[in-house]
């Protein structure tokens, strides 16, 4: 039985029994680092540009898993990857704009927006190495 985040997921397309989980932890751990920062904010800023960098990373796999879990497996061709490249891209200039707006104009600390998005990806990485290991009997 999936959990509510599994079916919030599922009924906007996210439905792999390795992506979804992956989707699902990313996005929590982006919404626990925003929720701390925005607590901690009048204590210090960092916590929260932490969140922003961890929520960049989950936009980039929320698009990335959507992208992807729309088409069926036999429709790859040229065509398909050029507009995998040109999705690509235009989602790295969005990012990008999005990061100069933030340690240029919001003064964010820049190691806090790395914290950010590493976590998020590492979070990704562990919960793929989890959920792709086959189950083991004790």
């Amino acid at each position: 039985m999936p959990n509510a985040c599994d079916a919030w997921l599922q009924r906007r397309g996210i439905a792999h029994p390795v992506i979804t989980p992956v989707v699902r932890n990313v996005l929590l751990i982006a919404l626990l680092l925003l929720a701390v920062g925005a607590a901690a904010w009048n204590w210090r800023s960092w916590p929260l540009w932490t969140g922003v960098g961890a929520a960049m990373s989950a936009w980039i796999f929320w698009g990335l898993a959507r992208f992807f879990l729309r088409r069926p497996l036999g429709e790859y061709s040229t065509a398909f990857l050029r507009v995998v490249l040109l999705r690509f891209g235009a989602r790295m200039l969005v990012l990008a704009v999005a990061v100069y707006v933030a340690l240029v104009e919001c003064a964010a600390p820049p190691f806090a927006l790395v914290g950010g998005l590493t976590a998020g990806f590492a979070v990704a990485l562990a919960t793929f190495a989890a959920t792709s290991r086959p189950a083991t009997r004790r």
